[in-house]
């Protein structure tokens, strides 16, 4: 018999969604709960019905979201039938991302490179000009960050989405409005390779480590340091992404 989804006691089930573009949203949430184990391998995930009203979204987006999640092998779409969770879900979750790793290396490393530029400008901007209340706001970012990237089994997908929020706290403190929205859409496109990049032995440490040196840096005021500070980070990311396999 098809085990079927029930959102667990005391969870609240799914929240609506609110940032980033709906797509994204669900696709995460719905990937979450699965890493998770609210939906577990071979169970049958809520009609495309269920889901919009659930997260008051458009059938579109639904769609949309499976479909990225079929294609990372996480689910299964059975025609007729409904949506399924892979078996050995843990397992193949490490795959598709290598595979979207490798296709990508090349465009990967070259969308670091401008975000990291970006991210260093924003980090010098913030050292220099931003209020007490953008700095506390950094800080708690990578406090939340960092309980949830410290835990014993670590959710990469909100891993993921807190280290996001992480680095654009900081783009929200230089004040301006270009800045946020350039980088909110380069985190966008670079959606999928984040949750490999966490992956990685060590690199949770690293990244803690790292946004501290951060926080440390932008409270001390001090641009150059706080740029260097940046650039270091980012450029262990991108050093990572050079070292792949290329497509080609």
């Amino acid at each position: 018999m098809t085990a079927k989804y029930e959102a667990p006691p005391g969870t609240g089930g799914f929240t609506a969604v609110e940032r980033t573009s709906p797509t994204q949203q669900v696709r995460e949430q719905l990937l979450a709960a699965i890493e998770r184990g609210d939906i577990p391998a071979g169970a049958m995930l809520p009609s495309e019905r269920v889901l919009c009203e659930t997260f008051g979204v458009s059938r579109v987006s639904v769609r949309e979201a499976l479909a990225g999640l079929e294609a990372m092998k996480i689910i299964e779409i059975r025609h007729g039938r409904g949506a399924f969770v892979r078996k050995s879900i843990n397992e193949q979750y490490a795959e598709p991302f290598a595979k979207y790793l490798e296709l990508h290396r090349d465009e990967l490393i070259e969308l670091n490179k401008v975000r990291g530029a970006l991210d260093e400008l924003a980090a010098a901007e913030v050292a220099e000009h931003a209020t007490d209340e953008g700095l506390a706001e950094i800080e708690r970012a990578q406090e939340v960050f960092q309980a949830a990237a410290a835990q014993d089994k670590p959710n990469l997908a909100e891993v993921s989405r807190l280290d996001v929020e992480f680095h654009l706290s900081i783009a929200r403190a230089t004040g301006g409005e270009l800045l946020p929205r350039l980088l909110g859409e380069l985190n966008e496109v670079m959606t999928e390779s984040r949750p490999a990049t966490f992956s990685r032995e060590g690199q949770l440490t690293r990244s803690i480590r790292d946004h501290q040196a951060i926080v440390t840096a932008l409270k001390s005021r001090d641009a150059a340091r706080a740029r260097k500070a940046m650039q270091k980070h980012m450029l262990a990311i991108r050093e990572w992404y050079e070292d792949l396999p290329g497509k080609g």
